[in-house]
C-alpha cells in the first residue's frame, strides 16, 4: 500500500465484532479509520445493518439497541456516507455482500475488510469466485482484519 490513507469499506461483520471484542482485531480497525489512518466509507445501508446488530447477534454477547445506536453515530461522525449506491456486482453466493463491493466501486475505495467467508473468497485466485472478481475490480482487495492492521504497520 501506499504512504497515502487508504480507502475502505468495512463490512458490517467489522462493526459486529469490535462490538463484542473492544481490544480484537476488528476494533482496531474501527479505531484506525476513528483516528483518521484509514478513509472509511459507509452507506445508509450499512448503517442500517450496524443499527440492527443487536437483533442479529446472539443474546450471549449482551450488544444492545443503545450500543449499536451509538456505534453508527460515531462512525457517521468520522466516516465519508456515500449514498446512491449503483447496483453493479452481484455476489454469487450471498447477495447481500454485494452491497460492499457496490459501495466500494462507487467510492472508489481500494479495500474490502471482511471476515465474511462470502467476500473473503473474491481474494481466493485458486477460486473461480475469484478470478472473476479480479479481472471485473483489478484494484478492489478484499482482506480480513488482521491483514489490514499487518498493512498498516507496515507503512513508514
Amino acid at each position: 500500500m501506499t504512504a497515502s490513507k487508504p480507502q475502505v469499506v468495512y463490512d458490517c461483520n467489522i462493526f459486529v465484532q469490535g462490538l463484542i471484542n473492544i481490544n480484537g482485531p476488528a476494533a482496531r480497525c474501527v479505531e484506525k479509520a476513528k483516528d483518521g489512518q484509514v478513509l472509511l466509507f459507509v452507506s445508509p445501508y450499512v448503517l442500517a445493518e450496524i443499527r440492527e446488530i443487536h437483533l442479529k447477534t446472539p443474546l450471549k454477547y449482551r450488544i444492545t439497541s443503545l450500543q449499536t445506536q451509538e456505534l453508527a453515530g460515531t462512525i457517521i461522525a468520522f466516516a465519508t456516507l456515500v449514498t446512491d449506491v449503483p447496483d453493479v456486482y452481484h455476489h454469487p453466493y450471498d447477495p447481500d455482500d454485494s452491497h460492499y463491493v457496490n459501495l466500494a466501486i462507487k467510492a472508489d475505495a481500494r479495500l474490502i475488510v471482511s471476515r465474511d467467508r462470502h467476500l473473503l473468497m473474491l481474494a481466493d485466485y485458486a477460486r473461480k469466485e475469484g478470478q472473476d472478481f479480479h479481472t471485473r475490480f483489478p484494484n478492489i482487495r478484499v482482506l480480513d482484519p488482521v491483514q489490514l492492521l499487518w498493512e498498516l504497520d507496515q507503512q513508514p
